[in-house]
């Protein structure tokens, strides 16, 4: 009898330490410029923009949100009178996690991203015609950076490598030619 009022005394007091920890907490905004480079060994690097807030519930430990846009583009001859060019764009919407592993005004980190993934796609086929596709993919992406305390205000660089899950690539056929196209599985 005396083990099951223990559960709920435990729990309060786990509430308590945490509600704690929260009142001190210190919430972050961040704007960053991006770049992306996909699979493909064609595939040039991309430039995109993002945002976040990010709340430290410790002062090593910040749980978050963010948004980032990339755009994605690439030419491949896939035959001698063929040329495919796909242009579109990546949007992931994420919940985020850090770890700092050092106090002071240079704070390296690893953290981890997940959410969902929002893919645009318009393909080219020379002589053929165009063709959109739009899907959505979960993904989550591990990454590591470092944080420069300038003043009040934080510069960081963090590099990511984005696992997104499923298959969506493509293929259209145009009178009796097949094209088909493949999506990147890590943008």
């Amino acid at each position: 009898m005396k083990s099951t009022a223990l559960v709920p005394r435990l729990l309060l007091f786990v509430l308590f330490i945490l509600s704690a920890q929260l009142a001190n907490a210190q919430i972050a905004y961040t704007l960053h410029g991006t770049a992306a480079v996909a699979n493909y060994p064609y595939a040039p690097l991309k430039p995109g923009f993002g945002a976040g807030a990010k709340l430290f519930i410790t002062s090593y430990f910040a749980v978050g949100i963010a948004a980032k846009y990339t755009a994605l583009g690439y030419k491949h001859k896939q035959s001698s009178s063929s040329i495919i060019t796909n242009t579109g764009s990546l949007i992931p919407i994420t919940t985020t996690a850090d770890l700092y592993l050092a106090k002071g005004p240079v704070r390296p980190y690893m953290g981890l991203e997940a959410g969902a993934y929002f893919h645009s796609l318009k393909t080219d086929v020379e002589g053929n015609g165009s063709y959109r596709a739009t899907y959505t993919k979960l993904g989550t992406a591990p990454k590591l950076g470092i944080s420069f305390k300038v003043n009040k205000l934080s510069l960081f660089a963090e590099g990511s490598y984005q696992f997104l899950f499923g298959s969506t690539n493509g293929s259209v056929t145009d009178q009796t030619v097949k094209f088909r196209w493949q999506t990147p599985n890590q943008p």
